[in-house]
C-alpha cells in the first residue's frame, strides 16, 4: 500500500517526522515547495494541483493521501480526481473553515505580495500573541520563518492552492478526519464527521501518537 503524505502551507514534509515513522506503509513524502514551485502562477488552484500530482505519482484508488492542513485540502481534491482513500489532519472540505481576517483574495495576494506579511517583526508578534505558552511554538515559528525566507512569488503560489476558488462542485468526504478544538487556523469541522484530539493546529507534532493511532487503526480495518 502506498501512503502519501502531503505538508501544509509554508510547511516542509518534516510536520510528518513525529508520526510517519509509526505507519506501515510505502511512504511518499510530496514537497509542495517542489511541486508547486516558486515562479508566478496566477492560474493555479488546487484542483489543478490535484490533478497534476496524480498524474505525476500515478495515483490510484489503492493509494492512500495523508495531508496536514494545506495538504488535506489538496489531498480532498486528488480524491474527488483519482478516488483514492484520504486522511486529513487539521483541514478543511469548506473554504469558509480557513481563518482569514482579511476575506478580499486580491488584497490578500497584494498584502503578501508587498512584504507586509512576513517579517521578522509579524514572525516574533505572531508567535507571541498565539504560540509563546504553547507546545507547538517551535514547530509554528519554523513554519513562519520558511514562508518569510523563501520567494515570495513561492508563497503566493501556495496561498492560490488555500484561496483560489474552483468549478466542481464536490460532495465527496475524506476516509479519516483528524481535528483539535482549539485549532486557531482551521476551525473545527461543522456538521462533519471528526475525530478529536488534543492540542492545536500542530497536534501531529505535539501529541503524536493521538495522530497516529486512528490512522493506524483507519489502515487496519480499509
Amino acid at each position: 500500500m502506498r501512503i502519501f503524505f502531503i505538508p501544509g502551507f509554508g510547511e516542509d514534509t518534516s510536520v510528518f517526522d513525529k508520526i510517519a515513522p509509526h505507519i506501515s506503509g510505502d511512504k511518499i513524502f510530496i514537497d509542495n515547495w517542489e511541486e508547486i514551485g516558486d515562479k508566478p502562477r496566477k492560474d493555479i488552484n488546487v484542483l489543478l494541483h490535484a490533478k497534476a500530482l496524480v498524474q505525476k505519482y500515478n495515483i490510484t484508488p489503492n493509494d492512500v493521501v495523508t495531508g496536514h492542513s494545506m495538504g488535506g485540502w489538496i489531498a480532498y481534491h486528488i480524491k474527488h480526481v483519482a478516488g483514492c482513500r484520504i486522511i486529513q489532519i487539521a483541514s478543511w472540505t469548506k473554504p469558509d473553515r480557513v481563518v482569514t481576517p482579511i476575506k478580499n483574495r486580491k488584497f490578500v495576494y497584494w498584502f503578501m505580495g508587498s512584504g507586509l506579511a512576513f517579517n521578522r517583526f509579524s514572525q516574533w508578534f505572531m508567535v507571541w500573541k498565539f504560540y509563546r505558552h504553547k507546545p507547538s511554538k517551535e514547530i509554528f515559528a519554523d513554519t513562519y520563518s520558511r514562508l518569510r525566507t523563501r520567494k515570495v512569488s513561492g508563497v503566493l503560489n501556495q496561498m492560490r492552492v488555500v484561496l483560489e476558488p474552483v468549478p466542481d462542485a464536490i460532495t465527496i468526504m475524506p476516509d479519516l478526519r483528524i481535528h483539535a478544538k482549539a485549532d486557531n487556523i482551521i476551525r473545527y469541522p461543522k456538521g462533519e464527521a471528526c475525530t478529536t484530539v488534543s492540542g492545536d493546529h500542530f497536534t501531529l507534532w505535539t501529541n503524536p501518537e493521538e495522530v497516529y493511532t486512528p490512522i493506524n487503526n483507519f489502515l487496519a480495518i480499509s
